[in-house]
């Protein structure tokens, strides 16, 4: 094999490999259709217990605030459980933190939009071609002023 021709099968090589390569990783996240879940499920240990003090923390309605990987929310007036709601705080499609948003009465994922109702339905998938589950809910029990949901 001359000089010439070893340089142009050489370079038709590469030129496979790189297109080859190329073509692998230009997939969508949304090929496959369960969500990537690099949290575990919310990042909460079963048996997890966390509280918050309804004397200092969500004081008012649409407040929100993670503790210990769980999302508290007051949906209403009074300290009964039924007005508020403990989700994961993480998103199940790519681990993106959830914020609650008053205005629109929903949690939306920061990283790819997903929302979710309080409850934890699905509003809307992420918007890079992905799919979501719904989030996980905690049970709460209020004693005195502190308000507890258990993973």
């Amino acid at each position: 094999m001359e000089r010439n021709e070893f340089i142009k099968s050489l370079g038709l090589g590469i030129a496979l490999v790189c297109t080859g390569s190329c073509l692998s990783s230009c997939g969508k996240k949304g090929d496959d259709p369960s969500p990537n879940n690099p949290s575990g499920g919310g990042g909460v240990s079963s048996g997890t217990t966390a509280s918050v003090d309804l004397g200092t923390q969500l004081l008012t309605v649409g407040a929100s605030v993670v503790v210990s990987g769980i999302l508290f929310i007051r949906t209403a007036t009074g300290n009964a459980t039924t007005s508020f709601a403990a989700t994961q705080a993480t998103c199940p499609h790519q681990g993106g933190s959830l914020n609650f948003i008053q205005a629109s009465n929903f949690i939306q994922c920061s990283l790819h939009a997903s929302r979710y109702t309080t409850s934890g339905s699905i509003l809307a998938q992420p918007n890079d071609g992905g799919t979501t589950s719904a989030l996980k809910t905690y049970p709460l029990t209020l004693t005195g002023s502190t308000l507890s949901a258990t993973a």
